[in-house]
């Protein structure tokens, strides 16, 4: 009888703890690593030869946008099939939860951040008709709720959520752009305490979107400290990862309130990585995590949008292409709304507001590629930026950027190349230290048995934090 259940042999084997890689084998038993190294001789029930193939445990992606789609696919194949066996989800301050049962539609309306993609619309209205086969009903309102729901469901991957700061705010104050009251940063308070108790793993921020962007910094260094108080960890989309006032805003909340923090999809440059490193000299615990590509998928409709349309959200998402659709409102869109909304996501509320040159004020379009379109008719624009676009029409990109996104009824979707640049990556080498997000100070202990058993306590933090996962079951 074999000693072990597996043995993957003859690999060459990435470890995860900074160590070089090495030639080996690995021995699994009762689902666990039971041993590794040079294992000639040994036999398993199952054999894997992995000769000329990487061995590496599950990777772990920890900004994940998926609390909605995972209730759609729970087996997460998509995420499975490249090795990933652990997500953390509820980034960028939209999470499934908390939120508020009767009107988290709205939310999700507004959200500025991910933006307007098919998976959250369709959660959304719960009419439109899913690309998955099936709708997501919502039965919960606290993170607590979800992760019940989740459990219920089973999923295929192991599965950690924040809270969302955009959602709390929400919660207490709506989409008022205003700094909040003593009474609305309590009951913020109040929702993030028991998110926490709930099993957050802490607090993610969308401030670069409404309703985050209203934030003063006073507002998050309070709701922090309710996160630190769990040994919870903040992550915040920041106001724009571009300029130094939001690197020194996020290092400000950092400082004040104690709470690691991981900045996210952080665009890395010399200045960056200086100011970061220089915190991490005072004692502050931040990080960053950053995109290794140069563009992002978050391109589409709804960052663009003013405020006034967005807000309209009863009135249906229709209503807002339809107005898209009129010369006046494409005139005031232009020379008013866009220009104002790229100030405010770009200045903290209470300090001098940021104020972009002419040139930064006009979308970049010969690096906005188009990616995805409904329509047979603009199939052939599919590659090509709005600059190109804008050429083949004989019109200006304004011009070309409307009217397709009319012809598409909004969901039109580019690229934005316009993250950290290929040069960059090689020439401002991140260290170690500096670039590592930790969302727990070790990795919990896997229970033996499932059942009663998704809150495991976490290593270091204090008796009250209580982290919960919920564990591959499929």
């Amino acid at each position: 009888m074999s000693r072990f259940d597996l043995l993957i042999k003859n690999g060459t084997i990435i470890d995860g703890s900074g160590s070089k890689m090495f030639e080996g084998d690995v021995e699994v038993s009762d689902g666990r690593i039971a041993e590794t190294g040079d294992l000639a001789g040994e036999d398993g029930a199952t054999v894997i030869d992995a000769t000329d193939r990487y061995v590496a445990p599950g990777f772990i992606d920890n900004h994940a946008h998926s609390d909605w789609t995972i209730l759609v696919h729970p087996t997460g194949d998509s995420k499975v099939m490249q090795g990933v066996t652990t997500e953390l989800g509820g980034l960028c301050g939209y999470a499934a939860a908390p939120i508020d049962r009767d009107e988290w539609w709205k939310l999700l309306y507004v959200r500025m951040t991910v933006g307007w993609s098919m998976h959250y619309s369709a959660a959304a209205y719960n009419t439109w008709p899913l690309p998955y086969g099936r709708q997501v009903d919502v039965d919960w309102s606290s993170l607590g709720e979800y992760l019940d729901r989740l459990e219920k469901t089973g999923v295929g991957l192991n599965y950690g959520m924040m809270f969302g700061h955009g959602a709390v705010r929400y919660y207490a104050m709506g989409l008022e752009a205003r700094k909040a009251e003593r009474r609305e940063l309590d009951d913020m308070k109040e929702v993030a305490r028991q998110a926490m108790e709930d099993g957050g793993f802490g607090m993610s921020a969308g401030l670069s979107g409404c309703p985050g962007c209203w934030a003063d910094t006073d507002e998050l260094v309070e709701l922090c400290g309710v996160v630190e108080g769990y040994g919870g960890v903040y992550m915040p989309h920041m106001r724009n990862s571009y300029l130094r006032s939001s690197i020194e805003e996020t290092i400000e909340i950092a400082e004040r309130s104690g709470v690691r923090t991981c900045m996210s999809h952080t665009r890395l440059n010399a200045e960056t990585r200086r100011l970061v490193d220089e915190a991490r000299a005072r004692g502050v615990d931040i990080s960053f995590n950053m995109y290794t590509y140069p563009g992002s998928i978050a391109g589409n409709i709804v960052y663009m949008l003013p405020r006034w349309l967005s807000r309209r959200r009863e009135e249906g998402f229709d209503w807002i292409v339809e107005r898209l659709r009129d010369p006046e409102v494409r005139r005031r869109f232009v020379e008013e709304d866009y220009p104002q909304w790229r100030s405010i996501q770009a200045s903290v509320p209470g300090k001098p507001p940021h104020r972009w040159g002419a040139d930064e004020l006009e979308p970049a379009w010969s690096r906005m590629q188009v990616q995805q379109v409904w329509t047979a008719g603009n199939r052939r624009y599919v590659g090509m930026t709005f600059s190109e676009i804008a050429e083949s029409r004989g019109v200006d990109p304004w011009t070309a950027w409307f009217d397709m996104m009319v012809e598409e009824d909004g969901y039109l979707r580019w690229l934005n190349f316009r993250g950290t640049s290929y040069e960059d990556i090689c020439t401002t080498r991140p260290s170690s230290s500096s670039s590592r997000c930790r969302t727990s100070p070790s990795s919990p202990t896997r229970p033996s048995s499932r059942p009663g058993a998704s809150r495991p306590p976490r290593p270091t933090p204090g008796p009250t934090a209580r982290s919960r996962w919920s564990w591959a079951s499929t």
